[in-house]
């Protein structure tokens, strides 16, 4: 696979201990030379990772190294602090004769300039004569400005152990036990026939499927054709002046980094924050504020119109993890005599099945419409406050056979938790 200009890929991960998701967006922002641009957000937890990789490849004979030139930038959103890190490369052995194995190298360095410490780790390659216990090695050290605080030194897909300096203690830093492996989280796309046309799984699903039926030739024929059309379009942009303009990120003139159009690096706000989504490559939060204004909308009365034409249909879409918008459709018929439509009033969308509605017709539409927005935003908020109740009383039921006192013992829990209720029985309420 050779990443497309222009190509995005998205998904996401439920945590089901916090009761949120993170969500992952890519975008093949260059294509001489190859550069992949990502961001990962989940501000319900307070985390978010930017960045950008460069791939570059070195030959040497019998084996080969695939580079990831670039760094990532993770941010605690609560406590404003930047860590950047760098990537190991992989490198490829056996590749002419001998067995192929694969494994991880070179050093990686984490800085953050706030608080002014910096880890340097090294991966280090298997040894010509090496054993078993010399493959996946890594050591390293964390410091502080010119002093060494602690000392780390391991295998990285077995144990790491840690060292403090100052009272040469060792510790078991990190190990992946089976515990861990369990709690793996599960990845999340978005279905294929929903996707963009330029989304990772639907443009090589031809190619995919080849590969999985063994049938290279087919695979190689698919893959060809994706690139022709690459430099079918690279030359209609040279021929019209188009330069390339990426969908979701942009690059920094000054520092000449790729940022996520639509980052948001504010804290979590409980009180004003209901739940994070994405849209379209998109990340939004739903807030508070929204809801209680779409709840306004809904419950103050409208101007009433007579509809010549049929009503109208709203098509309702699934329900899926991603975070799509419904879309909306409407059809009807034009009266006999219908003035002509300004040009604010053709901005709209045309109603399918008539020649020419009026504007009549078309503000009802775009009110219906707006109407169905609504009650699909009060819907996922109805949802995210069933998960916040689930979560409470969860914690109400553990507290109440705990021996120390329970979570809802607080004012402020039970204040919380009045407030959710409140908000449950209204949107019952107004959707009846």
């Amino acid at each position: 696979y050779n990443p497309i200009l222009g190509e995005t890929f998205r998904c996401c991960w439920f945590h089901p201990q916090t009761d949120s998701r993170t969500f992952y967006i890519a975008e093949q922002v260059s294509h001489h030379p190859p550069v992949s641009a990502f961001h990962v957000s989940n501000r319900k937890d307070g985390f978010c990772i930017s960045g950008s990789i460069t791939a570059k490849s070195k030959f040497y004979g019998n084996s080969l190294s695939a580079l990831l030139d670039g760094k990532a930038t993770l941010t605690f959103l609560n406590r404003a602090e930047d860590y950047t890190l760098t990537m190991p490369y992989a490198h490829c052995k056996g590749i002419l004769y001998g067995t192929m194995t694969m494994e991880l190298g070179g050093k990686v360095t984490i800085e953050c300039a706030k608080n002014n410490f910096q880890a340097e780790l090294e991966f280090k390659l298997k040894p010509f004569f090496g054993g078993s216990t010399s493959i996946n090695q890594i050591s390293g050290k964390i410091t502080s400005g010119e002093e060494v605080l602690a000392s780390l030194s391991g295998h990285w897909d077995r144990d790491v152990f840690i060292k403090e300096e100052g009272s040469g203690s060792t510790a078991l830093f990190w190990t992946p036990s089976g515990e861990v492996r369990r709690q793996r989280l599960r990845q999340h796309t978005v279905p294929l026939e929903e996707q963009m046309e330029l989304e990772s799984e639907r443009l090589w699903q031809h190619v995919t499927r080849a590969i999985s039926k063994g049938d290279q030739h087919r695979a190689t024929q698919e893959k060809f054709a994706l690139e022709e059309a690459q430099r079918r379009r690279a030359r209609e942009r040279q021929e019209s002046l188009m330069p390339w303009k990426p969908q979701l990120f942009h690059l920094d003139p000054i520092t000449q980094e790729w940022h996520y159009r639509y980052e948001d690096h504010s804290p979590w706000d409980p009180l004003k924050d209901i739940a994070q989504f994405e849209q379209d490559g998109i990340l939004r939060t739903l807030q508070q504020e929204a809801v209680a204004r779409q709840t306004t909308f809904l419950g103050s009365p409208g101007p009433r119109h007579e509809r010549s034409g049929p009503d109208q249909r709203l098509r309702k879409a699934s329900d899926q993890p991603s975070g799509h918008s419904q879309a909306t459709e409407s059809s009807g018929s034009t009266p006999e005599s219908c003035p002509e439509l300004s040009d604010e009033e053709q901005d709209g969308d045309f109603v399918p099945g008539g020649e020419s509605p009026c504007p009549r017709c078309r503000k009802e539409a775009r009110r219906l419409q707006a109407l169905h927005e609504a009650i699909l935003s009060i819907r996922e908020a109805q949802q995210e406050l069933h998960r916040h109740l689930s979560a409470m009383l969860s914690s109400t039921a553990r507290a109440a056979q705990a021996p120390t006192p329970g979570l809802l013992q607080s004012p402020r829990s039970w204040f919380l938790l009045c407030v959710f209720l409140a908000c449950q029985l209204f949107i019952n309420h107004i959707l009846k």
